[in-house]
């Protein structure tokens, strides 16, 4: 199999990784600022996203019927087609978050956002990892998504539990808090969709499946 054409493939998934990451960093910042326009504008350019994943997948499709690939190049093709679908997945619940700006209207938000904003730093620098990674083929620092996760765990229990316990005391802003648990729950899945790409990164490195999220 041709190196420039695998390489060619890698450079799409690194771009790809890129505007995922750039997706969320929008999302979560038109969340913060209630800012509709913002909101609106990570909805329409996730279009962007869905097409290069769909042309990633023709290209790697094309690649294992006319390149007969094997062993690592064949074993890289199978990851970088399960990393574009957590990478969709990821500039999905960007727009998620995104459509909660649009449903609250741009209003200032009643209720305290708690930790809401450190679980997304914690998420930014999950994605930061995979996304390094990614363009530079050094997967070394992807073992630390399963310790990070973890953090994002935590971090969704707690938020998740004082929302619910705002929500008791103000069922007036019961509406509101509906839409921040949508929010808490994007944020704890991208969790889960890095460390999957942190998974099949290193299955590509190594050959051997590891278990990011325990």
């Amino acid at each position: 199999m041709q190196e420039k054409q695998l390489n060619q493939l890698t450079n799409e998934v690194a771009e790809m990784a890129t505007i995922a990451q750039a997706g969320f960093l929008q999302a979560w910042r038109a969340f913060l600022e209630a800012d509709v326009d913002l909101a609106r504008e990570v909805i329409v350019r996730d279009e962007k996203l869905n097409v290069l994943a769909e042309k990633i997948f023709k290209m790697s499709l094309r690649l294992i019927a006319l390149q007969a690939p094997v062993a690592a190049d064949l074993r890289a093709i199978g990851s970088y087609l399960k990393i574009v679908t957590d990478l969709e997945r990821i500039g999905d619940l960007a727009v998620a978050i995104a459509k909660v700006v649009v449903r609250l209207e741009g209003k200032a938000y009643q209720l305290s956002l708690f930790e809401m904003p450190t679980m997304a730093e914690r998420v930014k620098e999950m994605l930061s990892v995979c996304v390094q990674a990614i363009e530079s083929g050094d997967f070394r620092r992807l073992r630390l998504l399963d310790e990070m996760d973890d953090v994002i765990d935590g971090y969704y229990s707690k938020c998740f539990e004082y929302v619910e316990w705002s929500m008791e005391k103000q069922p007036e802003l019961i509406k509101e808090g509906v839409q921040l648990i949508k929010v808490l729950q994007s944020l704890e899945r991208i969790g889960d969709h890095a460390t999957n790409i942190g998974e099949w990164s290193l299955y590509m490195s190594t050959g051997n499946i590891a278990d990011l999220n325990t």
